[in-house]
């Protein structure tokens, strides 16, 4: 018999809140430190990133050229790499092919009162709990589900910038990162991911805060969790309910990233093709989206796009746990060959390539955005 689900209260503080000081023993925080230090995946990322940069660096120097990737997807700002928006490829897919997009506007700056009149006016066609996201962010940055609208106002009232709003859907979710060869009717599926929410299962007993810590992998996170949960922890979840921890897909707020390659199929392919035929300029990169489930994803049925990552974005099943590195390195080595390829071919068709000056400039604009969202 599958466990029924019991969701705690949405936490007193939100996730952008100043951070609440939670106790955790002194042994605790050592061995969470040494355990995500012999798993890859919890790396820095400027250590995991050396020997790409050094790949991506010898790809430039093959190709004459350090920013021809950036022309792999010629329809968006800097190919995806930094700084583009959500709405570049949303708003075409929308247009083209409105079926498989969850519905979203489009908050631009102005007024709380105007944007809150917006995000009424959405609610009531969608519902809630509706998602809302900067519309320039990556990583899972800024991203929340509001559940009330009073939490969509609080989120508006912080955040000013110009924002996506989005129907929240239900169901499973899945990165599929594509390589559609510009010219050909190829589409190539690099890799699958499933984005599974971890949860803790209530004995009636134990209190959230130590499910949290007896967890193998809850625990690797449990920093964060202890963050999102603040005030929650001491709180006994009923015996044989589990409550899910994570609600965010990106693996940084704790998600677990699992290999689904194996649900590649003709299916798929041709979703997949007729979403970058929806998207004028969009040949390369990772599809995020929710299904029903995975068998619906294999079926090519049900899929409902989140959001379109550039050459910006990762094969990201290399984060199943216990991946070798080296597998892991394999896979964004090629993935990188094929973002210069594809960008080499655009470029020779007239696609323009991103200066590094601008690069530079991004990710810096890009540092200092991370300061101001959660």
């Amino acid at each position: 018999m599958k466990p029924t689900h019991v969701h705690l209260p949405e936490p007193i503080h939100p996730p952008w809140a100043e951070r609440q000081s939670e106790a955790m023993p002194f042994g605790e925080r050592i061995g969470i430190a040494i355990s995500r230090a012999q798993r890859w995946e919890f790396w820095p990322a400027w250590l995991y990133y050396l020997p790409i940069i050094a790949k991506i660096l010898s790809l430039g120097i093959q190709h004459r050229s350090a920013t021809v990737f950036t022309a792999a997807n010629p329809g968006i700002r800097t190919g995806g790499l930094v700084g583009e928006a959500k709405s570049e490829t949303l708003v075409p897919l929308a247009a083209h092919a409105p079926d498989l997009v969850a519905s979203f506007a489009l908050l631009p700056q102005g007024t709380l009162t105007q944007r809150e009149r917006v995000a009424q006016a959405f609610v009531e066609a969608h519902g809630l709990p509706c998602v809302l996201k900067p519309n320039v962010g990556q990583r899972g940055r800024g991203v929340y589900i509001a559940r009330s609208v009073q939490a969509i106002r609080d989120y508006l009232s912080k955040f000013t910038g110009e924002l996506i709003l989005q129907r929240y859907v239900g169901g499973e979710e899945f990165g599929v990162f594509i390589a559609a060869h510009p010219g050909t009717d190829g589409c190539e599926i690099l890799s699958i991911v499933n984005k599974a929410f971890p949860s803790v299962m209530g004995d009636g007993r134990t209190p959230l805060r130590q499910l949290i810590l007896a967890d193998e992998r809850a625990r690797l996170v449990a920093p964060s969790l202890f963050h999102r949960w603040s005030g929650k922890l001491d709180e006994v979840i009923p015996k044989g309910k589990a409550l899910q921890l994570v609600d965010i897909g990106a693996h940084c707020r704790g998600s677990l990233f699992l290999d689904a390659s194996s649900l590649a199929s003709p299916e798929l392919v041709a979703q997949m093709r007729r979403l970058t035929s929806a998207v004028p300029g969009f040949h390369f990169g990772r599809i995020d989206l929710r299904v029903p489930d995975a068998h619906a994803l294999q079926a090519g049925q049900g899929i409902q796009v989140l959001e379109i990552n550039g050459v910006g974005a990762e094969s990201a099943h290399i984060y199943h746990p216990d991946t070798p590195l080296m597998v892991g390195y394999q896979a964004m080595f090629r993935q990188w060959e094929l973002a210069f390829e594809i960008g080499a071919h655009n470029a020779r068709q007239g696609a323009k390539q991103t200066r590094v000056s601008v690069l530079l400039k991004g990710f810096l604009k890009d540092l200092r955005a991370g300061k101001r969202w959660f």
